[in-house]
């Protein structure tokens, strides 16, 4: 009870400053069905899907989404895959009459061909390829399925319980591999036990870990020997788990957020975004989600739950989420604006980035012409605590390395003044 206080006001505290219309703006959407899984596979091409057999489908980066026919129309979409702009695979479950429900498209989306897989008593609610033959399924049925012709037919692969006697049959959320050889499943059960299974011979033989309290829900190699998983709990809120071993020990730790981190969304190798489910909130790592370092609470725009989050390059981000919420990540917070042959007509400053940051940031501003420039830091109280006299700057863009020496963790204001031009922002230190 008293972990669960201290997330909720930690999050408070937060979310009275760390507003997500800085980092995620909310675009138009073709549905109001909750969108919970996404598939995308270049700046252009991706792909959402959830509830009643929605799939959504953008081809131009995000500047219009369409809704598709997947041939699922009862049944939540579980699990959307797809290995580039034409092949792509989605689960469906109608549980108690025919099991599983697998749909298919070999044209990005323009037709899909359903089939239903023949043991209707197993459950499966993911869905990964490596290649256009070489694919996994599982879930709650305990095993994990392997094809080698694309879908057409699956064979049970074998689950080794000696690392985790009983619970290695537990439901499975996510599978990931770092090569054709070596591949990572991560699941478990509320209240019981997060659990990874890993294979080393392209997904014929796993053996299983039990790794933390918690479920766990997506799973991503990064290397050969670091490996990062995220899940959580109703009542103790979003948790990591990490391998530096290549995932034979297992650190677990917890973020202090609440909700359960859904996907492992890497905008850069350091900067990684959790969306948090139900709390209506982004987790935020600036170091790659490492065991003991520090997580910070952004909250979604509109109080949007959001369920599916992926970059497919450090200016392109979306996430999705309650609704038919679409969300798509801010890149002029970073400094980055689309190109153009005019310049600006006025003195700017930009969001420092990154942000929060440790130890040092850096502020971007626009003169249009040259002048003084002085950069000051406050506190929250107003009270000045650093000055920077910057000389004359020259006109157009202009950076400024803020280095932090001595400023405890929190949340600071810089001020940027050249001549009639005074601006500020708020900027976050954390430790």
């Amino acid at each position: 009870m008293k972990k669960s206080v201290l997330t909720i006001l930690i999050f408070i505290v937060f979310s009275g400053f760390l507003k997500s219309q800085d980092y995620w703006l909310r675009v138009p959407s073709p549905t109001t069905r909750w969108l919970t899984k996404c598939s995308l596979v270049d700046t252009l091409y991706g792909w959402a899907a959830g509830d009643s057999g929605t799939v959504i489908n953008t081809t131009n980066g995000g500047n219009n989404w369409t809704i598709q026919n997947s041939g699922i129309f009862n049944y939540p979409i579980e699990d959307i895959f797809f290995l580039n702009r034409r092949l792509g695979w989605a689960l469906s479950n109608d549980y108690f009459v025919q099991g599983t429900l697998l749909t298919k498209t070999t044209n990005g989306g323009i037709n899909w061909v359903v089939s239903r897989l023949p043991d209707s008593a197993k459950v499966y609610t993911t869905i990964f390829f490596i290649d256009s033959l070489n694919g996994f399924i599982t879930g709650f049925s305990g095993n994990i399925n392997k094809t080698t012709n694309g879908g057409t037919s699956w064979f049970e692969t074998y689950v080794d319980s000696a690392y985790c006697p009983v619970l290695y049959l537990f439901p499975k959320k996510k599978i990931s591999f770092l090569n054709s050889l070596t591949g990572f499943a991560c699941g478990g059960h509320m209240d019981i036990a997060g659990i990874i299974w890993k294979t080393t011979n392209a997904g014929l033989h796993w053996f299983t870990f039990c790794v933390g309290p918690e479920p766990l829900f997506d799973i991503k190699p990064i290397s050969g020997t670091r490996i990062v998983s995220t899940g959580g709990d109703l009542e103790f809120g979003a948790s990591t788990v990490n391998s530096y071993d290549g995932g034979n020990i297992w650190l677990y730790d917890t973020t202090s957020l609440p909700g359960q981190g859904q996907n492992l969304a890497f905008r850069t190798p350091a900067e990684l975004w959790l969306p948090l489910s139900f709390s209506q909130i982004w987790g935020l790592n600036l170091d790659s989600g490492k065991t003991g370092t520090q997580w910070i609470g952004i909250q979604a725009p509109d109080s949007t739950s959001v369920y599916a989050a992926q970059f497919v390059s450090p200016t392109c981000g979306w996430g999705f989420g309650s609704n038919g919420a679409i969300l798509k990540y801010n890149s002029s917070v970073i400094g980055i604006t689309p190109t153009g042959t005019q310049l600006p007509d006025r003195n700017s400053l930009s969001q420092n980035y990154p942000n929060p940051f440790n130890p040092s940031t850096v502020l971007k501003y626009f003169l249009v012409k040259p002048g003084h420039v002085k950069i000051t830091i406050y506190d929250l109280l107003g009270k000045e605590v650093k000055v920077y006299f910057e000389g004359i700057r020259p006109a157009g863009d202009n950076t400024f390395r803020f280095v932090n020496f001595g400023l405890s963790s929190g949340i600071y204001i810089y001020k940027v003044t050249s001549g009639d031009f005074s601006d500020s922002k708020k900027m976050v230190i954390i430790k």
